[in-house]
């Protein structure tokens, strides 16, 4: 795995055992996944990634055991501040012939991609990868929702709400737009350390200026002047979105999705009024 981390080498291996112990025969694989399989993981902001492949059937209780190692881990690694995500379903879950799982488009392409096995054995080989569109829609889906909530949308008149709220929430606010772009442009998933220099190289501006501090905010955490955070993300962030937006906009229109194409333009409307 790409840490030299102790802690955090032992908390993975520990969800490996802890899956074992609890799905017994059932556990058919476990996988490092994230930037700690691709690489530039942070030890500030990245996430611990961690993908669980179920044999046979889920049951009825399997939500409530990942919750359960989820939660042991949390519990016993309390020093490590990186937010800890299982993803987990069985072969048929992952490849959408049932509705059920853990494994959005875009983890899924990347346990196929990048992920590194842990234990078990590697089944990768059978899973099918989502397309192009999927991954869009998702992608467009996910930003609508999570990034477009209406608490979002108030930070962009206030960008200091944002500040306050750490590296993790600041990174992740400037970096995931770059990501998706990355997405659409290439279709593939590829690490912040690839999407922002994707990004960088193809706009300029203050919104390029944005995302490369944000880059860098990521691997060392925010500097202590957070008054220049606030500023750098009055002066990018509304740039950074409408770039994100009127590209999947287009996207979401040519796939006859004008519904969600008509999301994106509301979201574009209410943060540019936010922002004048």
């Amino acid at each position: 795995m790409r840490t030299n981390n102790k802690e955090v080498k032992s908390l993975i291996n520990d969800i490996s055992m802890l899956a074992q112990d609890a799905f017994g025969v059932r556990c058919a694989s476990v996988y490092i996944m994230g930037s700690l399989a691709r690489g530039g993981f942070s030890e500030v902001a990245s996430d611990i990634d961690i993908g669980i492949i179920i044999g046979g059937k889920l049951e009825e209780d399997d939500q409530s055991i990942v919750e359960e190692i989820q939660y042991k881990v949390i519990k016993k690694y309390s020093n490590v501040n990186n937010n800890i995500s299982i993803f987990w379903g069985t072969i048929e879950s992952i490849n959408g012939l049932v509705d059920a799982g853990r494994y959005p488009p875009f983890d899924r392409l990347d346990l196929i991609d990048h992920a590194l096995l842990l234990s078990g054995a590697d089944v990768r080989d059978q899973l099918i990868k989502p397309p192009k569109k999927e991954l869009e829609v998702a992608s467009a889906e996910f930003s609508i929702d999570y990034l477009g909530s209406k608490e979002r949308v108030r930070e962009f008149m206030n960008c200091d709400l944002i500040t306050k709220k750490g590296t993790v929430y600041v990174t992740k606010t400037i970096l995931f737009p770059a990501r998706f772009l990355y997405l659409e442009k290439t279709g593939e998933i590829a690490g912040n350390d690839v999407s922002y220099k994707y990004y960088i190289d193809n706009f300029s501006g203050d919104d390029a200026e944005l995302v490369r501090n944000g880059y860098q905010w990521r691997l060392s955490s925010l500097p202590e002047d957070s008054d220049s955070v606030t500023k750098d993300l009055n002066k990018g962030l509304v740039k950074l979105y409408h770039n994100f937006i009127d590209i999947y906009s287009k996207k979401m229109e040519s796939y006859g999705l004008h519904d969600l194409n008509e999301r994106l333009m509301e979201w574009k409307q209410n943060i540019t009024r936010r922002s004048i």
